[in-house]
């Protein structure tokens, strides 16, 4: 399927339309006016809540926060929507899934299993940031990250969903598509003992306890564990997790700060690959693995060990009056132990058979009935460093830093007989499909400054370097025959940029931005035949918007435009079947998002966002695959002075594209056009709970809560995932039933 030619609207269109959508939220703030004097003494707790209060107070507990100083589009998921929303076992896409253009999903329930789709404005994992405290990571082969073997939602104090490449001082590989930043929660200033649960569908189980010292003279500390098991939504996606956090805020003096965490995750689950129409028919909607020990499909022949942490010492210290350094030293780690059948999502017992060869390659024997798979390891561990130092000045800030970022991998996989439990030889002579290390050095230097023009009118302009070195060192590398592999290849990019921030009048503000983008290769491309050299993937990003809080309104609204250059594609090594990669034109993203709430009391409010995205191929006009089109969300939340809090939130996605483009047969050049649409998907969620205070006995809060996801019980494919190896056929996933959670918490000191 090809989707039709549509004209494509200029920058300063897109701009100009934008600017009148900002133009027309003034109707939403009262003209500007002098300020009202300052109370002398204290406040009166009795006089009545001013409207800014109301907006304020609501915000607390609201799926999102539009920052008044922001710079660019901003969404902040406050503490208190995770505290009330979010399953104290959730993985971090749960956390951000009802931002304007996110979409993220995943099969196995809601905070369950991996996400397997994770996008940003069209923009997939690993074409993005992703930060903790301030740190970004992925994985060492392309940046994605497996939600599952990270942090979990009860450790977490803060989401926050920057959509554009932020300013020079915006660390991290891939900057352009934006940024995921998670942020721990901050230790209590009171001493307690924590202890919390979770039982739900699917026989989901989940049990924590946390400590929380108080102030000591040893810092503030939290040291927090939890277990959680699952046999999940998908037939056979049994999973296990445990995870372990530690963390301590250490007051030196009057100037320095000083922050330790360390984390530990280790998860199990049995991993499925997606599900065919025909499956889905016959064996109904929620199909993972099966229980046939003659199928590749065995939910016993695909298991999935993970282990990661998280370790960092940070120092913040006010050197001058005016010089300040902060200084985050850290490593982090991730380990993925795997067995997995040849095609976990192949439930027909006929495709199954191994051929075994011996060192000269020749076909020493053939067993009809055993299953095919693999046996595979893949660890990385990262040191690194970020440096920052800010120097205030009368007419504004002067910012300068680096980070350094190192990152040591290493991953084999080998042939495997489940039937047999044995390594199996292959046609070139060994077992090894791929045993390779890799090392990844990461440098980038910033300078901005942040120019006070006036009292309302902030201009940033600044720059970034990023040098990025890989190097491969590959006993067998992942060509056809395996081959040995002894390759560098360094990328450097300067990354200038500038945004302006006005203050139209208290309440509400404006910001205009523009920056340049670069994301290095991932490791894919080192490990196929070349027939060119890949350049990096640049990105010239254009975007205005405009934030509002006043009176019982919280209103956020933005364009963007973004030329993306040097799109980085699959072809055909030609006369071969082997699959290389080639830059291509590029494509344009484009849109607009707005996002609202409106406080109808000081203790209930309405929100809602919406998301208009576009992202085609230059030139060919066809969608880039899984975008969707567009996006809305909308909700009510409760929360009384009383304890009593109430939720209901809903989302939709629009259309977007399993596929968008193929190798031609005939030239093995990529054939652009799109396939296997995804029609649009509705969930809502609702959650209900109750704070119950200083109940005696040393009782500080207990909560009872009850969280209700997929209300409606919606079975629809929300996913595209590849296709069938034995019969060519489209894998998809679905949308997990309607599941219900009952959690608990008790604190008492």
């Amino acid at each position: 399927m090809t989707t039709k030619p549509e004209t494509r609207p200029n920058r300063a269109r897109l701009m100009m339309g934008a600017a009148a959508v900002a133009m027309a939220l003034g109707a939403l703030a009262p003209p500007a006016r002098a300020a009202d004097p300052a109370p002398s003494g204290a406040a009166d707790a009795d006089a009545p809540m001013t409207e800014i209060d109301v907006v304020a107070k609501v915000m607390r507990v609201s799926p999102s926060n539009v920052p008044l100083e922001a710079t660019e589009p901003t969404s902040i998921v406050p503490e208190g929507f995770l505290r009330d929303n979010i399953v104290p076992l959730s993985s971090f896409d749960d956390m951000v899934k009802f931002q304007p253009s996110v979409y993220a999903q995943s099969p196995n329930g809601p905070g369950l299993g991996k996400a397997e789709t994770l996008s940003l404005r069209g923009f997939q994992d690993s074409q993005f940031n992703i930060t903790f405290d301030g740190i970004p990571f992925g994985d060492a082969t392309d940046l994605h990250h497996t939600s599952s073997a990270l942090f979990v939602a009860h450790d977490m104090g803060q989401a926050e969903v920057d959509r554009g490449p932020g300013t020079a001082s915006t660390i991290g590989k891939a900057t352009f598509g934006g940024t995921l930043g998670f942020l721990s929660k901050t230790p209590s200033e009171d001493p307690g003992v924590t202890a919390y649960g979770t039982y739900g569908s699917w026989n989901t189980k989940g049990i924590g306890g946390e400590v929380d010292t108080g102030r000591t003279v040893l810092g503030r500390m939290f040291f927090d564990v939890q277990r959680t098991t699952s046999d999940g939504y998908l037939t056979g996606a049994e999973e296990q997790r445990t995870n372990y956090f530690f963390k301590d805020v250490l007051d030196i003096g009057e100037r320095t700060t000083v922050t330790l965490v360390a984390s530990k995750n280790h998860s199990f689950e049995y991993t499925t690959q997606g599900v065919t129409l025909a499956d889905l028919a016959k064996y109904g909607d929620n199909w993972g693995l099966g229980d046939n020990p003659k199928a590749q499909s065995y939910y016993k022949y695909q298991p999935s060990r993970y282990t990661s942490d998280f370790d960092y010492i940070r120092v913040q210290s006010e050197l001058t009056d005016s010089l300040k350094l902060d200084n985050t030293a850290y490593t982090n780690g991730f380990g993925h132990h795997y067995k997995e059948s040849s095609d976990a999502s192949d439930s027909n017992p006929k495709d199954v058979g191994v051929t075994v060869y011996n060192a000269a390659g020749k076909k020493v024997a053939t067993y009809a009935g055993d299953i095919p798979g693999k046996e595979a390891n893949a660890n990385y561990r990262t040191f690194g460093d970020t440096l920052r130092l800010t120097d205030s000045l009368s007419f504004g800030d002067i910012k300068a830093g680096v980070w350094y970022d190192r990152q040591l991998d290493h991953r084999h996989s080998e042939s495997y007989d489940w039937t047999q439990n044995i390594l199996v030889t292959g046609k070139y002579g060994t077992p090894y499909t791929y045993r390779y290390r890799d090392l990844n050095t990461t440098w980038q230097p910033y300078a901005e400054f942040d120019w006070k023009v006036t009292p309302d009118l902030t201009l940033i302009p600044g720059v970034k370097v990023t040098s990025f070195t890989r190097d491969v060192d590959a006993l067998y590398n992942k060509t056809k025959p395996p081959a040995p592999l002894n390759y560098s290849e360094t990328y450097t990019e300067a990354q200038p940029s500038i945004a302006a921030h006005y203050t139209i009048q208290e309440g509400w503000t404006a910001y205009a931005q523009v920056a340049k983008g670069f994301l290095a290769p991932p490791i894919d491309v080192f490990q196929v035949a070349k027939i060119a050299s890949i350049k990096p993937e640049e990105t010239m990003n254009y975007q205005i918007g405009t934030a509002v809080q006043h009176g019982r309104w919280m209103v956020g609204a933005d364009a963007y435009y973004i030329d993306f250059s040097n799109y980085i594609s699959t072809s055909q090594v030609p006369g071969t079947t082997e699959t290389t990669f080639v830059n291509g034109a590029g494509a344009i993203y484009k849109g607009l998002e707005m996002e609202a709430q409106y406080a109808l009391t000081d203790a209930l409010s309405l929100y809602a966002n919406a998301s208009l995205n576009h992202a085609q191929y230059k030139d060919n006009y066809v969608w880039v695959a899984n975008t969707p089109q567009w996006m809305a969300t909308t909700g009510v939340m409760y929360d009384s002075p009383e304890g009593l809090y109430f939720s209901a939130i809903g989302k939709v996605v629009g259309p977007f594209y399993g596929q968008d483009n193929t190798t031609d047969a005939k030239t093995g050049q990529p054939d652009f056009a799109n396939a296997y649409r995804i029609h649009p998907v509705f969930t809502a969620d609702v959650s209900v709970g109750w704070r119950l205070k200083d109940l005696g006995y040393h009782l500080v809060d207990v909560t009872p809560s009850l969280k209700i996801g997929n209300l409606f019980d919606t079975h629809r494919i929300n996913g595209f995932a590849g296709t069938q190896s034995a019969t060519g056929d489209a894998l998809y996933w679905t949308t997990p039933g309607r599941s219900v959670f009952f959690n608990l918490s008790v604190t008492g000191w």
